[in-house]
């Protein structure tokens, strides 16, 4: 159903659809900053999935997630400046990510034999043990 608005809503109140960024005034250092970033942070979490911190692992790499998904939040909402409504979502949002990675890590650290440990049998075969 499409119900058409008028662009002039009463009390002189124009309707709007936010900040808008034209390409003249667009400035790419910002982006290409948090992309850096990002690969930066992706390069980090890579090492230390082969590191061998043990118990921290996970723990730093749900924490490496959550910079970055602060500086996307940063940079796509863009939340520079004073408190306005898209703090909320963004506050919100950012509360149910860590709600999923707590339901995340009670499953992580409640499985047993997990993740499996690999003992030769013979030389060149490798069957599954259960795990630590």
């Amino acid at each position: 159903m499409a119900v058409s608005l008028p662009q002039h809503l009463p009390g002189w109140t124009v309707m709007t659809s936010g900040p808008q960024i034209e390409a003249a005034h667009a400035r790419p250092f910002p982006f290409v900053v948090t992309w850096l970033v990002m690969l930066l942070l992706a390069a980090v979490s890579v090492w230390t999935a082969y590191l061998g911190i043990g118990f921290w692992a996970p723990i730093v790499q749900f924490g490496i997630a959550g910079i970055q998904t602060a500086a996307l939040f940063v940079l796509f909402m863009r939340l520079k400046g004073p408190p306005s409504l898209k703090w909320v979502f963004a506050i919100s949002g950012f509360f149910w990510l860590l709600f999923l990675f707590g339901l995340s890590m009670t499953d992580y650290s409640n499985r047993q034999g997990w993740p499996p440990r690999y003992e030769p049998t013979r030389p060149g075969i490798h069957t599954p043990q259960a795990g630590p």
